[in-house]
Protein backbone atom coordinates (compact mmCIF):
# COMPACT_ATOMS: atom_id res chain seq x y z
CA UNK A 1 0.00 0.00 0.00
CA UNK A 2 2.93 2.42 0.87
CA UNK A 3 4.64 1.51 -2.38
CA UNK A 4 1.57 2.71 -4.28
CA UNK A 5 1.31 5.95 -2.84
CA UNK A 6 4.70 6.23 -3.68
CA UNK A 7 4.15 5.42 -6.95
CA UNK A 8 1.03 8.23 -7.33
CA UNK A 9 3.09 10.57 -5.48
CA UNK A 10 6.40 10.50 -8.00
CA UNK A 11 3.79 10.36 -11.10
CA UNK A 12 2.71 13.67 -9.84
CA UNK A 13 6.44 14.74 -10.36
CA UNK A 14 6.34 13.98 -13.47
CA UNK A 15 9.04 15.92 -15.34
CA UNK A 16 6.91 18.30 -18.34
CA UNK A 17 7.70 21.49 -19.20
CA UNK A 18 4.61 22.17 -19.45
CA UNK A 19 1.63 23.31 -16.21
CA UNK A 20 -0.69 20.82 -15.06
CA UNK A 21 -3.79 22.36 -13.13
CA UNK A 22 -4.91 18.80 -12.31
CA UNK A 23 -1.10 18.21 -10.76
CA UNK A 24 -1.16 21.37 -9.25
CA UNK A 25 -4.26 21.48 -7.23
CA UNK A 26 -3.60 18.02 -6.16
CA UNK A 27 -0.55 18.69 -4.95
CA UNK A 28 -2.58 21.54 -2.61
CA UNK A 29 -5.24 19.21 -1.62
CA UNK A 30 -2.56 17.10 -0.20
CA UNK A 31 -0.90 19.95 1.83
CA UNK A 32 -4.58 21.66 2.72
CA UNK A 33 -3.69 21.65 6.62
CA UNK A 34 -0.34 22.98 6.19
CA UNK A 35 -2.24 25.82 3.59
CA UNK A 36 -4.96 26.22 6.33
CA UNK A 37 -3.16 26.68 9.29
CA UNK A 38 -0.42 28.75 7.54
CA UNK A 39 -2.92 31.08 6.22
CA UNK A 40 -4.46 31.24 9.56
CA UNK A 41 -1.33 32.03 11.57
CA UNK A 42 -0.14 35.26 9.12
CA UNK A 43 -4.00 35.78 8.76
CA UNK A 44 -3.70 36.36 12.98
CA UNK A 45 -0.57 38.14 13.28
CA UNK A 46 -1.11 40.47 10.09
CA UNK A 47 -4.98 41.83 11.59
CA UNK A 48 -3.35 42.12 14.96
CA UNK A 49 -0.28 43.96 13.42
CA UNK A 50 -2.68 46.02 11.23
CA UNK A 51 -4.93 46.84 14.29
CA UNK A 52 -1.85 47.62 17.07
CA UNK A 53 0.05 49.66 14.46
CA UNK A 54 -3.36 51.37 12.83
CA UNK A 55 -4.17 54.80 13.91
CA UNK A 56 -6.78 57.70 14.43
CA UNK A 57 -6.83 60.68 11.96
CA UNK A 58 -8.24 63.29 13.32
CA UNK A 59 -9.23 66.59 10.77
CA UNK A 60 -9.28 70.19 11.20
CA UNK A 61 -10.45 73.76 9.43
CA UNK A 62 -8.71 76.52 10.25
CA UNK A 63 -10.21 79.72 9.22
CA UNK A 64 -8.91 83.18 8.37
CA UNK A 65 -10.98 85.77 9.86
CA UNK A 66 -10.02 88.97 7.35
CA UNK A 67 -7.37 90.09 5.42
CA UNK A 68 -4.10 89.00 7.19
CA UNK A 69 -2.12 91.51 7.87
CA UNK A 70 -4.34 94.02 8.25
CA UNK A 71 -5.52 96.53 6.67
CA UNK A 72 -3.32 99.92 6.72
CA UNK A 73 -5.39 102.62 7.18
CA UNK A 74 -3.96 106.02 5.39
CA UNK A 75 -3.39 109.54 7.37
CA UNK A 76 -5.97 110.97 5.70
CA UNK A 77 -8.41 108.54 7.67
CA UNK A 78 -9.54 106.97 4.52
CA UNK A 79 -8.91 103.26 4.34
CA UNK A 80 -6.91 101.81 1.44
CA UNK A 81 -8.96 99.68 -1.15
CA UNK A 82 -10.14 96.87 0.68
CA UNK A 83 -8.30 93.44 0.52
CA UNK A 84 -9.66 89.76 -0.02
CA UNK A 85 -9.96 88.02 2.80
CA UNK A 86 -7.04 85.68 3.31
CA UNK A 87 -3.33 85.57 2.89
CA UNK A 88 -2.03 86.36 -0.04
CA UNK A 89 0.10 83.80 -1.60
CA UNK A 90 3.21 85.36 -1.34
CA UNK A 91 2.93 86.30 1.96
CA UNK A 92 1.72 82.55 3.05
CA UNK A 93 4.87 81.34 1.20
CA UNK A 94 7.04 83.37 3.45
CA UNK A 95 5.21 82.21 6.68
CA UNK A 96 4.96 78.79 5.61
CA UNK A 97 8.96 78.45 5.63
CA UNK A 98 9.51 78.84 9.62
CA UNK A 99 5.69 77.27 10.43
CA UNK A 100 7.10 73.86 8.53
CA UNK A 101 10.56 73.95 10.59
CA UNK A 102 11.09 72.35 13.94
CA UNK A 103 13.36 75.11 15.32
CA UNK A 104 10.29 77.20 15.44
CA UNK A 105 7.98 74.67 16.34
CA UNK A 106 10.76 74.39 19.36
CA UNK A 107 10.56 77.80 20.13
CA UNK A 108 6.56 77.12 20.48
CA UNK A 109 6.96 74.64 22.77
CA UNK A 110 9.13 76.27 25.05
CA UNK A 111 7.45 79.42 25.08
CA UNK A 112 4.31 77.29 26.52
CA UNK A 113 6.33 74.76 28.62
CA UNK A 114 4.86 71.64 27.02
CA UNK A 115 8.22 70.05 26.50
CA UNK A 116 6.71 67.01 28.16
CA UNK A 117 3.39 66.39 26.61
CA UNK A 118 3.10 63.24 24.64
CA UNK A 119 1.33 64.70 22.05
CA UNK A 120 3.87 67.55 21.35
CA UNK A 121 6.84 64.63 21.59
CA UNK A 122 4.85 62.81 18.82
CA UNK A 123 4.60 65.96 16.86
CA UNK A 124 8.45 66.62 17.36
CA UNK A 125 9.29 63.53 15.61
CA UNK A 126 7.10 64.53 12.55
CA UNK A 127 8.77 67.88 12.37
CA UNK A 128 11.96 65.99 12.16
CA UNK A 129 10.78 63.65 9.41
CA UNK A 130 12.09 63.54 6.32
CA UNK A 131 8.40 64.89 4.76
CA UNK A 132 8.25 67.58 7.73
CA UNK A 133 4.87 68.62 8.74
CA UNK A 134 3.86 70.15 5.19
CA UNK A 135 1.69 67.41 4.32
CA UNK A 136 0.17 67.57 7.44
CA UNK A 137 -0.46 71.52 7.26
CA UNK A 138 -2.49 72.53 3.54
CA UNK A 139 -3.46 75.35 2.68
CA UNK A 140 -6.87 75.98 1.32
CA UNK A 141 -7.72 78.48 -1.65
CA UNK A 142 -11.13 79.79 -2.65
CA UNK A 143 -11.09 79.43 -6.47
CA UNK A 144 -9.28 76.70 -8.08
CA UNK A 145 -7.82 76.10 -11.65
CA UNK A 146 -10.70 73.73 -12.10
CA UNK A 147 -13.36 76.08 -10.35
CA UNK A 148 -12.31 78.71 -13.63
CA UNK A 149 -12.35 76.31 -16.17
CA UNK A 150 -16.17 75.42 -15.09
CA UNK A 151 -17.27 78.71 -14.59
CA UNK A 152 -15.66 80.19 -17.78
CA UNK A 153 -13.74 83.38 -16.10
CA UNK A 154 -10.34 83.71 -15.10
CA UNK A 155 -8.58 83.91 -11.70
CA UNK A 156 -7.25 87.31 -10.44
CA UNK A 157 -4.25 87.57 -7.64
CA UNK A 158 -7.67 87.76 -4.94
CA UNK A 159 -9.19 84.47 -5.59
CA UNK A 160 -5.79 82.77 -5.36
CA UNK A 161 -5.53 83.94 -1.18
CA UNK A 162 -4.79 81.67 1.57
CA UNK A 163 -8.53 81.39 3.36
CA UNK A 164 -7.74 78.10 5.58
CA UNK A 165 -5.28 75.32 6.03
CA UNK A 166 -6.43 72.10 6.69
CA UNK A 167 -4.83 70.09 9.22
CA UNK A 168 -4.88 66.42 9.11
CA UNK A 169 -2.93 64.48 11.72
CA UNK A 170 -2.97 60.78 12.63
CA UNK A 171 -2.04 58.98 16.87
CA UNK A 172 -2.17 55.67 17.98
CA UNK A 173 -5.65 57.41 20.32
CA UNK A 174 -8.52 59.38 19.22
CA UNK A 175 -7.55 62.11 21.97
CA UNK A 176 -3.90 62.53 21.03
CA UNK A 177 -5.22 62.84 17.10
CA UNK A 178 -7.36 65.38 18.31
CA UNK A 179 -5.22 66.90 20.66
CA UNK A 180 -2.37 67.26 18.20
CA UNK A 181 -4.75 68.93 15.56
CA UNK A 182 -5.37 71.79 18.01
CA UNK A 183 -1.79 72.02 19.09
CA UNK A 184 -1.22 72.47 15.66
CA UNK A 185 -4.14 75.08 15.09
CA UNK A 186 -2.84 77.31 17.52
CA UNK A 187 0.98 76.90 16.69
CA UNK A 188 -0.12 77.97 13.24
CA UNK A 189 -2.00 81.14 14.22
CA UNK A 190 0.74 81.95 16.90
CA UNK A 191 3.81 81.72 14.32
CA UNK A 192 1.80 83.92 11.64
CA UNK A 193 1.46 86.60 14.24
CA UNK A 194 5.03 86.39 15.59
CA UNK A 195 6.26 86.70 11.36
CA UNK A 196 3.76 89.67 11.26
CA UNK A 197 4.85 91.68 14.40
CA UNK A 198 8.18 90.91 14.39
CA UNK A 199 8.04 92.54 11.26
CA UNK A 200 5.97 95.50 11.80
CA UNK A 201 7.89 96.41 15.44
CA UNK A 202 11.44 95.49 14.11
CA UNK A 203 11.32 98.35 11.22
CA UNK A 204 8.14 101.08 13.12
CA UNK A 205 10.59 102.41 15.08
CA UNK A 206 12.61 103.91 12.20
CA UNK A 207 9.81 104.94 10.24
CA UNK A 208 8.34 106.99 13.16
CA UNK A 209 11.80 108.65 13.51
CA UNK A 210 12.17 108.84 10.18
CA UNK A 211 8.26 110.95 10.01
CA UNK A 212 9.43 113.19 13.40
CA UNK A 213 12.57 114.47 11.13
CA UNK A 214 9.99 115.13 8.30
CA UNK A 215 7.71 117.47 10.67
CA UNK A 216 11.00 118.98 11.46
CA UNK A 217 12.03 120.20 8.27
CA UNK A 218 7.89 121.04 7.73
CA UNK A 219 8.02 122.91 10.59
CA UNK A 220 11.56 125.04 9.58
CA UNK A 221 9.72 125.41 6.11
CA UNK A 222 7.38 127.47 7.23
CA UNK A 223 8.92 129.41 10.11
CA UNK A 224 11.09 130.49 6.99
CA UNK A 225 7.57 131.41 5.09
CA UNK A 226 6.35 133.45 7.87
CA UNK A 227 9.74 135.34 8.06
CA UNK A 228 9.45 136.22 4.02
CA UNK A 229 6.11 137.15 4.45
CA UNK A 230 6.30 139.36 7.11
CA UNK A 231 9.30 141.08 5.10
CA UNK A 232 7.03 141.37 2.08
CA UNK A 233 4.61 142.72 4.41
CA UNK A 234 7.14 145.68 6.14
CA UNK A 235 8.08 146.94 2.63
CA UNK A 236 3.94 146.78 1.70
CA UNK A 237 3.34 148.81 4.67
CA UNK A 238 5.85 150.97 3.57
CA UNK A 239 4.60 151.76 0.22
CA UNK A 240 1.00 151.95 1.44
CA UNK A 241 2.74 154.64 4.08
CA UNK A 242 4.38 156.64 1.04
CA UNK A 243 1.40 156.44 -1.63
CA UNK A 244 -1.63 156.47 0.29
CA UNK A 245 -3.31 156.36 -2.54
CA UNK A 246 -1.82 153.11 -3.95
CA UNK A 247 -4.86 150.96 -2.50
CA UNK A 248 -7.49 152.70 -5.08
CA UNK A 249 -4.56 152.37 -8.36
CA UNK A 250 -2.81 150.01 -9.99
CA UNK A 251 -0.11 147.92 -8.40
CA UNK A 252 2.41 145.70 -9.53
CA UNK A 253 1.47 142.45 -9.42
CA UNK A 254 -0.41 141.03 -11.90
CA UNK A 255 -3.80 138.92 -11.35
CA UNK A 256 -5.05 138.42 -14.86
CA UNK A 257 -4.50 139.29 -18.40
CA UNK A 258 -7.01 139.66 -21.06
CA UNK A 259 -7.01 141.28 -24.68
CA UNK A 260 -8.20 144.89 -23.66
CA UNK A 261 -7.20 145.01 -19.94
CA UNK A 262 -4.57 143.52 -17.57
CA UNK A 263 -5.57 143.59 -13.66
CA UNK A 264 -3.50 144.10 -10.95
CA UNK A 265 -3.95 143.87 -6.99
CA UNK A 266 -3.06 147.01 -4.94
CA UNK A 267 -0.24 146.91 -2.20
CA UNK A 268 -3.04 146.81 0.66
CA UNK A 269 -4.48 143.82 -0.99
CA UNK A 270 -1.49 141.82 -1.37
CA UNK A 271 -0.46 143.32 2.77
CA UNK A 272 -3.98 141.54 3.29
CA UNK A 273 -2.36 138.51 1.38
CA UNK A 274 0.77 138.35 3.21
CA UNK A 275 -1.33 138.17 6.65
CA UNK A 276 -3.59 135.43 5.28
CA UNK A 277 -0.27 133.54 4.65
CA UNK A 278 1.27 133.88 7.92
CA UNK A 279 -1.87 132.81 9.12
CA UNK A 280 -1.55 129.32 7.15
CA UNK A 281 2.03 129.07 7.87
CA UNK A 282 1.37 129.04 11.51
CA UNK A 283 -1.50 126.81 11.43
CA UNK A 284 0.80 124.30 9.14
CA UNK A 285 3.31 124.85 12.09
CA UNK A 286 0.81 123.80 14.73
CA UNK A 287 -0.53 120.71 12.58
CA UNK A 288 2.69 119.63 12.21
CA UNK A 289 3.91 119.99 16.10
CA UNK A 290 1.02 118.36 17.05
CA UNK A 291 1.75 115.60 14.97
CA UNK A 292 4.81 115.55 16.01
CA UNK A 293 4.10 115.19 19.55
CA UNK A 294 1.71 112.09 18.90
CA UNK A 295 4.73 110.03 16.96
CA UNK A 296 6.89 110.92 20.29
CA UNK A 297 4.33 109.11 21.97
CA UNK A 298 4.15 105.86 19.67
CA UNK A 299 7.66 105.95 19.21
CA UNK A 300 7.98 105.25 23.19
CA UNK A 301 5.17 103.02 22.64
CA UNK A 302 6.88 100.85 19.74
CA UNK A 303 10.32 100.96 21.65
CA UNK A 304 8.71 99.00 24.54
CA UNK A 305 7.02 96.67 21.89
CA UNK A 306 9.98 96.04 20.26
CA UNK A 307 11.90 95.05 23.36
CA UNK A 308 8.65 92.83 24.36
CA UNK A 309 9.26 90.82 20.94
CA UNK A 310 12.65 90.30 21.84
CA UNK A 311 12.14 88.61 24.73
CA UNK A 312 9.86 86.21 23.58
CA UNK A 313 9.11 83.51 20.73
CA UNK A 314 5.42 83.71 20.72
CA UNK A 315 2.84 85.71 18.59
CA UNK A 316 -0.01 85.61 20.73
CA UNK A 317 2.29 86.73 23.84
CA UNK A 318 3.14 89.89 21.79
CA UNK A 319 -0.01 90.70 20.92
CA UNK A 320 -1.48 90.40 24.44
CA UNK A 321 1.69 92.30 25.91
CA UNK A 322 0.73 95.13 23.68
CA UNK A 323 -2.30 96.01 25.47
CA UNK A 324 0.28 96.30 29.38
CA UNK A 325 2.31 98.10 27.58
CA UNK A 326 -0.06 101.33 26.26
CA UNK A 327 -1.11 101.31 29.27
CA UNK A 328 2.20 102.09 30.95
CA UNK A 329 2.79 104.27 28.64
CA UNK A 330 0.42 106.98 28.80
CA UNK A 331 0.06 106.24 32.80
CA UNK A 332 1.74 109.63 33.37
CA UNK A 333 0.16 111.56 30.57
CA UNK A 334 -2.65 114.46 30.99
CA UNK A 335 -5.66 111.96 29.06
CA UNK A 336 -7.58 115.25 29.32
CA UNK A 337 -5.34 116.40 26.17
CA UNK A 338 -7.30 115.77 22.93
CA UNK A 339 -4.22 115.22 20.71
CA UNK A 340 -2.94 112.71 23.54
CA UNK A 341 -6.47 110.86 24.06
CA UNK A 342 -6.50 110.49 20.00
CA UNK A 343 -2.91 108.40 20.14
CA UNK A 344 -4.28 106.46 23.02
CA UNK A 345 -7.69 105.86 20.92
CA UNK A 346 -5.84 105.19 17.82
CA UNK A 347 -3.91 102.28 19.53
CA UNK A 348 -6.59 101.05 21.63
CA UNK A 349 -8.35 100.42 18.12
CA UNK A 350 -5.55 98.41 16.52
CA UNK A 351 -5.23 96.32 19.49
CA UNK A 352 -8.29 95.17 19.62
CA UNK A 353 -9.21 94.55 16.01
CA UNK A 354 -5.90 92.34 16.07
CA UNK A 355 -7.25 90.44 19.09
CA UNK A 356 -10.42 90.19 17.41
CA UNK A 357 -8.66 88.52 14.00
CA UNK A 358 -5.98 86.86 15.04
CA UNK A 359 -7.64 85.10 18.02
CA UNK A 360 -10.91 85.20 17.59
CA UNK A 361 -12.05 85.02 14.13
CA UNK A 362 -9.53 82.89 12.55
CA UNK A 363 -10.91 79.69 14.13
CA UNK A 364 -11.50 75.86 13.59
CA UNK A 365 -14.90 76.54 11.66
CA UNK A 366 -14.44 72.58 11.48
CA UNK A 367 -12.87 70.21 14.20
CA UNK A 368 -10.37 69.28 15.57
CA UNK A 369 -12.47 66.19 14.77
CA UNK A 370 -12.33 62.88 17.54
CA UNK A 371 -11.57 60.15 14.77
CA UNK A 372 -13.91 56.93 15.70
CA UNK A 373 -12.77 54.59 12.99
CA UNK A 374 -8.40 53.56 13.06
CA UNK A 375 -7.44 54.66 9.42
CA UNK A 376 -6.96 51.21 8.41
CA UNK A 377 -10.28 48.73 8.48
CA UNK A 378 -10.46 45.67 10.36
CA UNK A 379 -12.32 43.93 7.32
CA UNK A 380 -9.83 44.83 5.19
CA UNK A 381 -6.79 44.18 7.20
CA UNK A 382 -8.47 40.76 7.77
CA UNK A 383 -9.03 40.64 4.13
CA UNK A 384 -5.41 41.39 2.82
CA UNK A 385 -4.13 39.18 5.91
CA UNK A 386 -5.84 36.24 4.55
CA UNK A 387 -4.87 36.20 0.78
CA UNK A 388 -1.11 37.21 1.83
CA UNK A 389 -1.37 34.32 4.12
CA UNK A 390 -2.52 31.67 1.32
CA UNK A 391 0.03 33.01 -1.06
CA UNK A 392 3.12 32.53 2.04
CA UNK A 393 1.42 28.99 2.47
CA UNK A 394 1.20 28.01 -1.19
CA UNK A 395 4.63 28.85 -1.79
CA UNK A 396 6.01 27.43 0.91
CA UNK A 397 4.44 23.98 0.23
CA UNK A 398 5.23 23.89 -3.78
CA UNK A 399 8.77 25.26 -2.15
CA UNK A 400 9.18 22.09 -0.13
CA UNK A 401 7.64 19.71 -2.85
CA UNK A 402 10.26 21.21 -5.25
CA UNK A 403 13.50 20.46 -2.90
CA UNK A 404 11.93 16.70 -1.75
CA UNK A 405 12.00 15.79 -5.22
CA UNK A 406 14.98 17.88 -6.27
CA UNK A 407 17.18 17.52 -3.27
CA UNK A 408 19.26 13.90 -4.23
CA UNK A 409 19.95 15.41 -7.65
CA UNK A 410 21.07 19.22 -6.08
CA UNK A 411 23.27 17.20 -3.51
CA UNK A 412 25.02 14.73 -6.21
Amino acid sequence: MEKHDELNESEVYVEDDDFNLTNFLTILWQSRGVILAGTALVAILGTSSALFLGKYQSEGFLQFGGAIPEKKIEKDGKEVKEQAPGIALADYKRFSSPLNTSERFNEFVRQNNIENDPTVIALSQTFAARGGIAKVIEPIFPFTKLDAKELMSSTKDADNNVIAVSINYAAKTPESAQQAVSLLGRYTVDTIVYMIYTDILRFKNSEISAAITKLDNKIIENKEKIDSYQRKGVRLKQIVTRYPDAASQASRQLVSITEDTARYLSPLSQLMTSEVEITEANEAIYKAKREQKQYMILAEYYDRAKALAESTKSGEAILRGLEPIKKTVFSGKDMEDETIKEVYNKISVDNSSAISLYLEKTRFIAGPSLPKNRTTRTSVALLGSLLAGLSISILFVLGRRWWQNNRQQLQG
